[in-house]
């Protein structure tokens, strides 16, 4: 369908104007004691701009649906096809890569008050990415499609907590965002999979309303969803300290390629760390953060692989383990 010389809500103004000025030519038509003439011209000249308004724009111009019923203050889309029904310089649509992390070292220190645990590491970003595709529509509400779903309720994905975040910081819009998310980062894997859906979550919604929040805005309120929220905003490489929101840039040297794998049998996050809380002192650390920031940033390959680290590796209970980094070496892998 062509697009009409004028959109919707313009029309419904012109319409509601004409009856205005109907009414108005009509009274002092009756207060002035003008010729009859004059106020069937006025009524008659009345009638037909709201009548032929009417008949050519109260339809939507993509689906054609009749809008006559559509309210001027409360509907800006079509209850039909979800159209814009006024000119919008905003997307109606975005879509976001959310790229999974890989921690080459992470070093984990005592619970904090808060609950949180102070972390030592080094996260770069990696190929392997979910996508997240977020629409402006009529909805009747907000919501999330994932494929495949990965939690129980869409109330607990974080890209829902996300939105619930970006609405209190800036209140509600006029219309509703349905998230698509398509999984391809498997859960469970320490790869940041809900983590980097909400920073994917958290860029989109900047763009699709125009916002300009800058890195440090987003980061901001990526701070209020998780600790690697954070650095999923931008990705690259950081090291990363306090609970995971204090973070240095790092610039790599290395273009490195990872083999990932992932046994059927996942590690909950948060069931590491209470494991990390019971050994206590009988679990001996290694700290190689700096040695790991410094090896990528001069491109050193054998130091970067003397350094790699991950605690979880001491406390997880997955017999596949071994296994897979048994076949890894025999495969070539230099870590």
């Amino acid at each position: 369908m062509k697009k009409p010389l004028i959109n919707f809500k313009t029309a419904r103004i012109i319409e509601i104007v004409s009856i205005a000025l109907m009414l108005i030519l009509s009274g002092l038509t009756a207060l002035l004691e003008l010729s009859k003439a004059f106020l069937a011209v006025s009524i008659v000249g009345g009638l037909t701009v709201y009548v032929v308004t009417a008949l050519l724009f109260d339809r939507c111009p993509c689906c054609g649906r009749d809008l006559s019923r559509v309210s001027l203050l409360r509907d800006s889309f079509c209850p039909g096809c979800g159209a814009p029904l006024e000119e919008d310089p905003l997307p109606r649509h975005v879509e976001e890569k959310a790229c999974a992390k890989v921690n080459l070292t992470l070093s984990v220190g005592e619970k904090r008050p808060d609950g949180y645990h102070e972390v030592e590491t080094v996260m770069t970003g990696v190929g392997l990415h979910d996508t997240v595709t977020l629409y402006r529509n009529a909805g009747p509400w907000d919501k999330l499609e994932c494929d495949p779903p990965v939690t129980e309720r869409a109330g607990d994905n974080l890209c829902m907590k996300a939105l619930r975040v970006f609405f209190e910081e800036f209140g509600p819009k006029k219309d509703f965002v349905t998230i698509r998310l398509e999984k391809t980062i498997p859960t469970q894997a320490g790869l940041g999979g809900g983590s980097t859906d909400a920073a994917a979550y958290l860029r989109g919604m900047d763009r699709l309303y125009g916002l300009g929040l800058g890195r440090e805005g987003l980061r901001a309120l990526a701070a209020e969803l998780g600790a690697d929220v954070p650095f999923c905003i931008d990705g690259g490489a950081a090291a990363a300290a306090g609970i995971g929101e204090r973070l240095t840039p790092v610039e790599s040297h290395l273009p490195l390629w990872l083999v990932i794998t992932k046994p059927k049998a996942g590690c909950s996050t948060p069931a590491m760390y209470r494991r990390i809380d019971e050994m206590g002192e009988s679990l001996r650390q290694r700290f190689t953060t700096q040695e790991a920031a410094k090896a990528l940033e001069k491109g050193d390959l054998a130091g970067l692989c003397g350094s790699l680290y991950n605690v979880f590796e001491e406390v997880t209970a997955l017999p596949e383990l071994s296994g897979i980094r048994q076949e890894l070496r025999q495969s070539g892998a230099l870590a």
